[in-house]
């Protein structure tokens, strides 16, 4: 059952500053982390703000960094609150870090965790998504924390490296992008668990990489229907209907190969998000547009590892059969519409 994918590499590296919080999908940094970037300088290390100082520096062991070798920023309870518009304020529910690297222009954004057995509930494409939603461009990011943490309010380290380099961050767009995690952290879960309930003879491992699966095409749908939004709204300036971003909701879902395992509930919630991303200033903008492409191409990345890896896994095959068979169609589908 080893299905080949055509996908582009997705190249990895530094990482986040945060806010109790973290992320699973760990992959290798290489030897180019610490290159300066003439724009900004050194990578921008920010630690969370709860680490005592023997946990900073054990965090930064983790991330392969060095103090010369980054500029060095704390992200605090009031940033978690300047930049998400909610939290408790408390520095010491700050304990997940990053290292944030500016890239090239027309280099996309990735994701690097470092530390995946620490990040319990967001994976490394999952964040891609809301930091396009929030203005952040071209960008490489590792992640790390030496504790357990689920990983939701991780952005809020990216933001502070990008204004600490002089590159706002829209508060608006902000708030949308750490709405859209919740929201599609929330719908992905009840995808895959509605998808694998009827499977209970799957191994741990295979149930991991079908949920990997059906969470990068949720990933990919939220792509389609910003992409379709901003085409509709290109032509139809602000006289786009609910109707109509209604059918780009339904639609994307369907050629994603997930309309079978979402309820309505969650298409709704898809559908406010999508009115959102209508109505938030730049989230829909060119140059959005073309870091969302960038984005597609590690989803792409991201099944192809996820089809090598099935196709090593053999105990659940033949038990399973055709659940496995309705996966592999499903991203078959979701390739063919990326490529028309």
């Amino acid at each position: 059952m080893k299905i080949k994918y055509a996908a582009l590499a997705m190249t990895t590296m530094l990482a986040i500053g945060a806010v109790g919080t973290a992320i699973p999908m760990a992959v290798q940094a290489d030897n180019t982390d610490t290159v300066i970037d003439e724009r900004w300088g050194k990578p921008t290390f920010v630690a969370g703000a709860g680490l005592s100082a023997a946990q900073k520096e054990e965090t930064m062991n983790i991330l392969g960094i060095t103090a010369d070798q980054v500029n060095t920023q704390t992200a605090t309870g009031a940033d978690l609150i300047k930049y998400l518009g909610s939290g408790s304020g408390d520095d010491a529910a700050m304990l997940s870090s990053v290292v944030v690297t500016r890239k090239n222009e027309g280099s996309g954004i990735t994701v690097d965790i470092v530390t995946p057995e620490n990040i319990t509930l967001i994976t490394a494409d999952q964040y891609k998504n809301p930091l396009v939603t929030a203005g952040v461009t071209d960008a490489s990011i590792k992640v790390g924390s030496v504790v357990k943490v689920t990983g939701e309010s991780a952005l809020t380290g990216v933001y502070k490296a990008f204004e600490a380099n002089g590159e706002t961050i829209d508060s608006d767009r902000a708030q949308l992008a750490q709405t859209e995690l919740a929201t599609t952290t929330d719908v992905a879960n009840e995808i895959t668990e509605e998808a694998t309930s009827d499977n209970a003879d799957m191994t741990e491992e295979e149930k991991q990489a079908a949920n990997e699966a059906y969470q990068t095409q949720l990933n990919q749908t939220l792509v389609d229907i910003k992409k379709e939004l901003a085409d509709l709204k290109e032509q139809k300036g602000d006289s786009v209907t609910a109707a109509e971003v209604e059918e780009i909701v339904n639609n994307a879902i369907k050629n994603n190969g997930l309309s079978e395992y979402i309820s309505q509930d969650s298409i709704n919630q898809l559908i406010s998000l999508a009115q959102q991303y209508l109505n938030t200033e730049g989230v829909l903008s060119k140059e959005s547009i073309a870091q969302l492409d960038k984005i597609s191409e590690g989803f792409q990345n991201t099944l192809n590892s996820i089809g090598d890896k099935f196709g090593n896994l053999t105990s659940a095959v033949k038990a399973n059969e055709g659940f496995f068979q309705g996966l592999w169609n499903s991203i078959t589908d979701f390739f063919g519409n990326l490529f028309n």
